[in-house]
């Protein structure tokens, strides 16, 4: 990080220079990684008192931050989500904040309280380890040989050590499959909610609003093998075993019952969508989480009963697919913006 002073004299009107957003963000995103230093934090405050429009930049982030954390921030939602969801490095990732700043300056709507828990939950994942954007899908092998298959808008930490292989899903959804370890070691599985711990096996872990519509939920299904399900506040010892063919949602004190593994809710690892004998609303719910913005079924439309399979692999692949939907089915895709589509009656 670069403790140089920015050229140009401060503007009036509280503009301020590219460089200096740039730097801003990347202290910012030091800062908030959880592992900067004491030195860090003294190099940050020499950058903000060495030009006035160093501290500029930087209030205008902790102010962002400060009204996010109040449930009360001014920012566009759609702007927000589609900015952060194309944050996959970062160097993205600095963009996309940086971006937020200034649209926090001058928002453009009030959040719900699920779009305020959805932006608390980006700025958490600014930094992970691994993540994908709306609508991508990343297979990635960890060097102990676990697979482990990103879904749409996902964020995972590895965390690897001398005692434990242990990865946390921040948000998102993952489809793990865990190889033998030569040295012993367990993997766990770690979210908000409690931890998840594998015998030789593949299952999906997913959190978020995929998970049943908030974000204190983590939602497992087995494939192959067992995984034991623990809660993080429960009293010592509770915890469940589930069995391949076998899924199961809980949150940080309560594991729900049992139900059979829903096959069509993983077909994404297989990098395709399916419904069968679904409600479009309910298959509409799943697509929106494939591109940014809002993406509506209006009632009328929402019980119509679809079976098929649509690949999520090429360019606009959502857009395909309902492209499709209004193929064959009596309906009208009705595009406001990229950011606003709305399924209605033909």
């Amino acid at each position: 990080m670069s403790e140089g002073v920015a050229s140009g004299r401060a503007a009036a009107d509280g503009a301020v220079a590219e460089a200096i957003v740039e730097q801003a963000v990347g202290w910012y995103v030091r800062l908030a990684s959880g592992v900067h230093t004491a030195a860090d934090e003294a190099a940050c405050a020499r950058w903000r008192q060495a030009h006035p429009d160093h501290d500029r930049a930087w209030q205008r982030l902790q102010s962002l931050n400060a009204t996010v954390s109040r449930g009360a921030a001014r920012i566009d939602s759609l702007a927000a989500r589609s900015t952060l969801a194309r944050a996959s490095s970062l160097s993205h990732r600095r963009r996309a904040l940086k971006a937020l700043v200034w649209a926090g300056a001058g928002g453009l709507g009030w959040y719900g309280v699920q779009e305020q828990a959805m932006l608390r939950t980006q700025f958490g994942t600014l930094t992970a380890d691994l993540s994908t954007s709306s609508g991508e899908l990343r297979d990635v092998t960890l060097a102990d040989g676990t697979r482990l298959q990103l879904n749409t808008a996902t964020a995972v930490n590895v965390q690897y050590s001398g005692g434990e292989r242990r990865i946390v899903l921040l948000q998102g959804e993952v489809m793990v499959t865990t190889a033998p370890d030569r040295a012993g070691r367990p993997f766990v599985v770690g979210t908000r909610e409690g931890t998840l711990q594998p015998i030789g096996t593949r299952y999906a872990v997913w959190r978020g609003p995929s998970a049943g519509g908030d974000y204190d939920v983590t939602s497992v299904a087995v494939h192959e093998g067992q995984v034991q399900v623990r809660n993080a506040d429960a009293a010592a010892g509770a915890m469940m075993v589930l069995r391949a063919g076998e899924q199961t949602r809980f949150s940080r004190l309560r594991i729900e019952p049992v139900v059979a593994l829903d096959e069509n809710r993983q077909s994404w690892a297989g990098g395709s969508l399916t419904a069968a004998g679904m409600r479009l609303a309910d298959f509409v719910e799943n697509l929106a989480r494939y591109r940014p913005g809002r993406l509506r079924c209006a009632p009328e439309v929402g019980n119509l009963i679809i079976t098929g399979a649509w690949p999520l692999n090429g360019p606009d692949p959502t857009d395909r697919i309902l492209e499709s939907l209004e193929r064959r089915l009596p309906l009208r895709v009705h595009r406001y913006t990229r950011y606003w589509v709305t399924i209605a009656a033909r």
